[in-house]
């Protein structure tokens, strides 16, 4: 590079225009930078806020299991306890899971859940079920 390319550029460099236009494109993309970000964290407050009701809902009042009538045999099946009839009086006698396992003893039975929040599931395999267990 000669000398004239030299000072050329220098004189390019000093000048000025071009690294304002640099530094203004640059100021530009770090401010929509900025606001791009700014506006993905109020999204994601948001959604967290839209959230929360039913997150409250599904921890405070949890579902009951259903089950279905027409199910096949060999699916696993969580058992229902029927009410009694309005006009029926007597105390409720309440039973130790030992118990109630021993009403079934020839049935594959297991009790799943949370303390108090129990199922009782039969595991048979009279049936082809993808649910049902595996040896």
């Amino acid at each position: 590079m000669n000398r004239s390319d030299q000072d050329r550029m220098l004189m390019e460099i000093l000048d000025g225009r071009e690294l304002s236009d640099l530094r203004r494109v640059s100021l530009e993309q770090g401010l929509a930078s900025l606001r791009r970000r700014r506006q993905h964290r109020l999204v994601l407050r948001t959604c967290a806020l839209a959230l929360l009701p039913l997150l409250f809902i599904l921890a405070f009042f949890p579902r009951k299991a259903s089950v279905a009538p027409d199910r096949p045999a060999g699916d696993v099946r969580s058992a229902q306890a029927t009410s009694p009839s309005r006009n029926e009086t007597g105390p409720i006698k309440f039973i130790s899971d030992e118990e109630l396992l021993a009403l079934f003893p020839n049935r594959p039975v297991a009790l799943i859940g949370r303390p108090g929040q129990q199922q009782l599931v039969f595991l048979d395999r009279a049936g082809t079920s993808r649910h049902s267990a595996q040896p």
